[in-house]
């Protein structure tokens, strides 16, 4: 079962089961001509998927909300022209719905509220029509030139709260008349009102709560590690056979050494926590004693041919359980069994602790765990921004690509080593390492579309400083991969660099709450936004927050110490700023102003704007050389 965020479109055609009472034969292959003519060809134009169908409607899913819509509106205004010839009794219309929203999978099929929100707006919709959710609107309204008119809050069957709704108004459509609103006596309201209040106050004070009594790390016996850290246990055998025992030691091992492969992750040895073994522990219990977050224990039942696992990760320092997992499967072949529950729970917790949900796009396209392990050891090489991790990355990437050449990940991963080439100062023809780069992640859409390419195009483009290029294919990016902790990162880059203060630094922070353990060259690329728009005391806390770690990105400590200098200057803090500029000449004492704004704050990959000055004259303020002194 996987959870995603994705764009839904339902679909039904408006009086069918009288339409077939009229004329069965007529209606079923006007159906198919509908099929064949209009909806094949849109889904095909606009990246669409039928999730599921049914003899009158449809469930569709895109990876974009804009083109959801498209396909929408294109394919009520081809059905509405087909239509003028047909006969009126002949004629076939559909009601259309769309929403932007959290569904589960099971196989093809979607399921969950935002499947069920999409079947509900599409019920409201008028014959010919489409109604959207807010969701979807805050995606379009920006992207498409349509006419959005406001329904208000519908309540909707089995959703707690309404939904705001938006008719989508084709020219010559008439607007539809909002819902009437429920009216109710005042004080059955206000003592529905102060009852709700009261229970909510209490859920969330129980909410609250944590599961277990949580660690202290200053507490622990080991410090902390800076990346996540974690323990498996061994797994219980539940059936009380000895014969049975070998399994769960062997899930345990499998798992101990499948989550070692992670580049993001220090993994308690199997020597280590073995010795817990046959002892009822609490996860406080295991993370005070061996220094780690996060405690993996499970167990296995064994029943003839069938064994069911179970698994739960606990956050110690939190005092939670972060998650649960269980699978029944056959013990055939029980090595394959190991190796899917290890490669299920590493991707559980690269989404939970590291990566974030890019995990689940990186296993997508990646097409095996091997491949997608690569993925994620290229990746953290990469990101260390030096020449070893640089030349690591590229050997890594390449291999993999030599491997699956039909995978889009290797053309796309290898698009940006000639973009880093120019950024680490070792390029030799920069002009032509961003061609490489635009060569190769074009490469890599051709033979699939999906976020991550239009955001490092986005990047691409706003370091050739093709502004207005960079802001359509960071807004492209996003469409596409609305819950991607990556693309927003990178596209709120783009966009910031580009001039888009507010919505850059905006994706940015987005990006950094999305996956557990961002990226450490997003600190260095916050930094500005976040002084640019006067918020010195969050830059202050989180570049002091990066000097406290071990970063393995090697521009990490020298960025946070120019981001201090500026922030405190800015705020008329000099005796401050100059203790970080004394710092920062010790390290460097060729630095200067121009250098630390123009490369190290980044401002030469900037559109130009008034704040470039004002930090330029903080860093000078604050014992800064200029370059022509």
């Amino acid at each position: 079962m996987e959870r995603r965020l994705t764009t839904i479109l339902a679909a039904d055609i408006v009086g069918f089961s009288s339409l077939i009472g009229s004329d069965e034969e007529g209606i079923l292959a006007l159906r198919r001509r509908h099929r064949d003519e209009v909806i094949t060809p849109l889904l095909k134009e606009h990246h669409g998927r039928v999730a599921n169908t049914a003899g009158d409607s449809w469930l569709i899913e895109f990876p974009s909300t804009v083109e959801a819509l498209r396909f929408a509106i294109e394919g009520q205004t081809r059905i509405e022209a087909m239509n003028v010839d047909a006969p009126e009794s002949g004629a076939m219309q559909y009601r259309i719905g769309i929403n932007l929203g959290d569904v589960v999978a099971e196989g093809d099929d979607l399921l969950g509220d935002g499947v069920n929100i999409a079947a509900r707006l599409e019920a409201l919709a008028p014959a010919g029509g489409i109604v959207i959710s807010r969701t979807a609107r805050d995606q379009v309204r920006d992207r498409l030139d349509v006419d959005l008119h406001d329904l208000g809050n519908v309540p909707v069957k089995n959703i707690e709260r309404p939904v705001r709704a938006f008719q989508v108004v084709r020219p010559g459509e008439a607007k539809m008349k909002p819902p009437a609103p429920r009216t109710r006596s005042r004080t059955p309201a206000l003592v529905a009102m102060l009852f709700v209040i009261t229970v909510l106050v209490g859920v969330f004070w129980w909410s609250q709560r944590p599961d277990f009594t949580p660690v202290d790390p200053s507490e622990m016996t080991l410090a902390l590690p800076e990346r996540p850290s974690i323990a498996v246990l061994p797994f219980t055998n539940l059936a009380g056979e000895a014969s049975a025992e070998w399994i769960s030691d062997g899930i345990t091992e499998n798992i101990i050494s499948t989550l070692s492969l992670s580049p993001d992750m220090v993994v308690m040895g199997r020597a280590t926590t073995f010795s817990y073994k046959g002892r009822q522990v609490a996860p406080s219990e295991v993370a005070k004693e061996l220094g780690v977050r996060y405690v993996l224990s499970g167990s296995v039942q064994k029943s003839g041919d069938m064994a069911r696992i179970t698994a739960e990760l606990s956050d110690a320092v939190e005092g939670k359980q972060l998650w649960s997992f269980r699978e029944d499967s056959e013990i055939e072949n029980i090595f394959d069994v190991q190796d899917r529950i290890a490669e299920k729970l590493f991707l559980e917790m690269q989404v939970s602790l590291t990566v974030g949900e890019a995990s689940r796009t990186i296993a997508a396209l990646s097409g095996d765990f091997e491949t997608s392990v690569r993925v994620l050891q290229g990746r953290a090489a990469f990101q260390r921004f030096d020449l070893e991790g640089h030349r690591e990355a590229i050997r890594i990437w390449t291999e993999l690509h030599e491997v699956n050449p039909e995978s889009p990940i290797g053309p796309y991963l290898l698009a940006w080593i000639p973009w880093q080439r120019v950024v680490l100062g070792i390029s030799k023809d920069p002009a032509g390492d961003y061609a490489e780069s635009y060569k190769l992640v074009y490469q890599a859409l051709a033979m699939q579309e999906w976020g991550d390419p239009y955001s490092l195009i986005a990047i691409l483009n706003s370091g050739s400083r093709e502004y207005g290029a960079a802001i359509t294919a960071a807004n492209r990016a996003i469409d596409l991969s609305p819950g991607g902790a990556d693309v927003k990162a990178l596209s709120g880059l783009a966009l910031y660099n580009s001039g888009e203060a507010k919505l850059g630094l905006k994706y940015m922070l987005e990006g950094m709450r999305l996956e557990p353990d961002y990226p450490e060259w997003l600190p260095g690329s916050v930094y500005p936004a976040l002084m640019e728009q006067g918020r010195y005391d969050e830059t202050i806390s989180l570049a002091q927050s990066v000097l406290e770690r071990d970063m393995r990105d090697a521009r990490a400590h020298q960025q946070a110490r120019a981001a201090l200098a500026a922030a405190f200057a800015l705020k008329g803090d000099l005796p401050n700023a100059q203790k970080f500029v004394v710092q920062m000449l010790d390290e460097k004492p060729d630095l200067t102003a121009e250098y630390v704004a123009g490369r190290i704050m980044q401002h030469d990959r900037q559109a130009p704007r008034p704040f470039h000055k004002a930090m330029f004259d903080a860093y000078v303020s604050a014992g800064l050389p200029r370059a022509d002194n």
